[in-house]
């Protein structure tokens, strides 16, 4: 079984998931001790054997914001293969923070073509943080 890899963003560690059954599985190597030592062999829930080697990372590139043109991800120079990383701007798809705050504070999600409501990556945005006010 080969494992499926996410990531949500390129400076942020990826994620395995067994192929055949969908659960959580730990990186293919961990730090034990003072060297790194494979992890487990089999699917913890369908017993399916895991195949790290055959997994395919995801693949990132340079993206800037589709409405303003800011920088999302940026490639680090200087490095012997390409290495990405992500601005605070980044929140997951091809438009930067502001201006998503921006749009949906102006749509209803009913109505919004950009998110496509109920499975919208940016419900999030709408939520505000509580803030308490101490008298």
């Amino acid at each position: 079984m080969t494992p499926n890899i996410t990531q949500e963003g390129p400076n942020i560690l990826e994620q395995y998931w067994c192929g055949n059954c969908g659960t959580g599985l730990p990186p293919p190597y961990q730090l034990r001790g003072e060297e790194y030592k494979p992890t487990w062999k089999f699917c913890p829930i369908c017993g399916e054997a895991i195949e790290y080697e055959r997994a395919k990372l995801v693949q990132w590139a340079e993206l800037n914001c589709e409405w303003c043109g800011v920088n999302l991800i940026m490639e680090i120079q200087g490095e012997p293969k390409p290495r990405y990383i992500a601005s605070r701007d980044y929140i997951g798809g091809s438009i930067c923070r502001c201006c998503m705050e921006e749009h949906c504070a102006q749509t209803n999600c009913l109505q919004c073509e950009v998110g496509k409501h109920p499975d919208c990556l940016y419900t999030r945005i709408k939520k505000k943080p509580y803030i308490s006010v101490s008298t």
